[in-house]
């Protein structure tokens, strides 16, 4: 069962009044997101606000702007926000980010988003709101974050790898390219599940990476996956 808090380096997360809790997938997407030049960044459906911390502490040049429909979880994000050492740079909103309106564009904007489609329903309405694309399809999520993005922005996505083409194909009709992309497996004899995927306006190709999470199996963490969160994770 998951703890009801989650203690990271530089912040802690308290997370028993959300539905989805930290996990591997939000970590390492935060992880790998490239901050660079970020002045205002917007994380959509922040949970427990996870993603919006790390861009915060990656990014100290940057505030940090991030949307929850859900107003539990709305609610504590708040109050991890406010409890952090970012708290002057990171607001969130409860709100759907479908009725967003930014007074000034973001230059990066992040999304660990609901995504599983023609899956059968969470018995948790709560959790099915966070984990199926029923509630954020694809086409609102980038009709979204197209409204809200400035010309030269970049948008950066974790999904699962066999909704890639689904969504590459939802980028283009708003003219953004894939510019980096990092195919993840979790254990290194076994498939690949997750793709992050980061798109601009101006395309210009991709840099194909790849990561392993685990060598063998639990605990045996790859020394990629160790850097990668060596600044984040405690007994990293």
């Amino acid at each position: 069962m998951p703890k009801p808090s989650f203690r990271f380096k530089q912040f802690t997360i308290q997370q028993d009044r959300c539905a989805l809790k930290v996990g591997t997938d939000g970590v390492l997407f935060g992880a790998w997101v490239d901050y660079t030049g970020a002045q205002r960044i917007l994380d959509i459906g922040t949970g427990t606000g996870v993603l919006a911390l790390i861009a915060a502490q990656r990014a100290p040049q940057a505030t940090v702007d991030a949307v929850e429909i859900d107003d539990a979880a709305a609610a504590q994000a708040a109050e991890n926000a406010a409890a952090s050492p970012w708290s002057d740079r990171v607001r969130v909103h409860r709100m759907d980010v479908r009725r967003m309106n930014a007074s000034e564009p973001f230059d990066l904007i992040i999304c660990n988003p609901p995504y599983y489609a023609d899956y059968s329903t969470a018995a948790d309405e709560r959790v099915g709101v966070a984990k199926h694309s029923d509630e954020l399809l694809f086409p609102d999520l980038i009709a979204a974050m197209d409204r809200m993005l400035s010309p030269q922005g970049r948008f950066a996505v974790i999904i699962p790898l066999n909704r890639e083409k689904e969504l590459i194909a939802e980028a283009g009709r708003a003219s953004l390219s894939p510019i980096r992309r990092c195919v993840v497996k979790y254990v290194a004899h076994r498939p690949a599940k997750r793709v992050l995927l980061e798109f601009d306006r101006a395309g210009g190709g991709v840099r194909e990476e790849e990561l392993t999470i685990e060598n063998t199996g639990p605990f045996d963490y790859t020394p990629e996956y160790r850097a990668l969160i060596s600044d984040l994770m405690l007994n990293f």
